[in-house]
């Protein structure tokens, strides 16, 4: 995909739901007198050159007249690969259901956006916390302990206290080892944050119970659940088979998700049914139990479709409060050690000034 393109669609990837549904709403009410294309071409000529809606709608017109009106191939390179899965499902359902699969697919992304954007800034806030932390342990030997040892330079190190000696060991112990400090740092964090969508190895299910991985794990249960959902609903009397619909969402899966994804598929191959399939540890268990009742009861279609009514109303909500709450509790690290090196200076300050005063005394 050429640069200028690219970035258009990044640009553009906030406001693709709303995008579907207008394409939906319109869909609807020209009951078959304009074709895709018409809204291409017209989107293109009414936004012009110099916006990007308007760059990527002429794009668009032009892949949709070229690939023969295949949605999957128009939008392909410009939208992300799990929505060009939904829009190829919803054109299967036909010319008289695509409005309505549109919309459920805008339904979808907004689901799936906000628990990305939920998750994105808790992970966000875990980064801050730990560079504010970093900033606060480097001013202790870069500023405030030669200010102190500047300011009472009259005090004999015979005289300092142990809260002093204590700080002043601290400093000498940051300033040596500050580059391996900072080298261990920046590793512990770059491995934290490959190992969520990369690590598949021995672990990896002990892992996803706890702090970060369970909430990734769970979002990424909450994405897999809710497209699956999506692109098995019979429309139009054509519904995704299960393998289908498992292989749609490969192109762009991190190594984790095509490593949960692969063993469901050969589970399909098996010949297993039912929720058994995802029982893969993708999902958490009592999202699993759900979805194995649901699906036991109603059927594969229906199940997930109750299954992601189920996400929408209280399970998404829990794993964002779970994700901030870990932000919060970071950041309450990183305030408790601020108080706690504010109140361990005052406390130095106070020592100082008294061997101060008794050196002036012995003197």
């Amino acid at each position: 995909m050429r640069m200028p393109l690219a970035w258009d669609a990044r640009r553009f990837r906030p406001h693709r739901a709303d995008y579907y549904e207008y394409l939906s709403v319109l869909l609807g009410s020209l009951e078959g007198r304009r074709s895709l294309h018409d809204v291409f071409a017209a989107d293109a000529h009414r936004y012009g050159p110099g916006t990007v809606r308007g760059r990527l709608s002429a794009h668009w017109a032009r892949q949709f007249r070229e690939c023969g009106g295949d949605l999957g191939e128009t939008f392909a390179g410009t939208l992300p690969a799990d929505d060009v899965a939904l829009l190829r499902a919803a054109q299967l359902a036909g010319a008289g259901a695509l409005d309505a699969a549109l919309d459920d697919v805008a339904r979808t992304v907004r689901l799936l956006e906000r628990g990305r954007s939920g998750v994105i800034g808790a992970l966000s806030g875990v980064f801050v916390a730990v560079g504010v932390l970093l900033i606060v342990l480097l001013a202790v030997p870069l500023h405030t302990v030669p200010t102190l040892k500047a300011a009472f330079a009259g005090v004999d190190a015979s005289l300092w206290g142990s809260k002093t000696r204590l700080l002043f060991g601290l400093a000498d112990l940051v300033r040596v080892s500050l580059p391996l400090l900072l080298a261990v740092t920046a590793l512990a964090l770059g491995l934290l944050a490959a190992s969520l969508p990369h690590y598949v190895g021995l672990g990896r299910a002990t892992l996803d119970r706890w702090l970060w991985w369970r909430v990734y794990r769970d979002f990424h249960g909450i994405r897999f659940l809710a497209l699956l959902a999506t692109l098995v609903v019979p429309r139009g009397n054509v519904g995704a088979p299960l393998r289908d619909a498992l292989l749609a969402q490969l192109p762009g899966a991190s190594r984790w998700k095509a490593w949960h994804l692969n063993h469901m598929l050969e589970r399909v191959d098996d010949g297993m049914v039912g929720a058994q399939t995802f029982h893969t540890g993708m999902l958490d268990a009592q999202t699993y139990w759900f979805l194995d009742d649901m699906t036991a009861i109603h059927g594969m279609g229906p199940g997930l479709a109750r299954t992601r009514e189920r996400i929408e109303g209280r399970l998404l909500g829990q794993v964002l409060r779970r994700a901030q709450g870990l932000r919060w509790a970071a950041l309450g690290c990183v305030l408790t050690t601020l108080f706690g090196l504010v109140f361990w200076h005052y406390a130095v300050v106070d020592e100082l000034r008294r061997a101060l005063q008794a050196a002036q005394t012995l003197g």
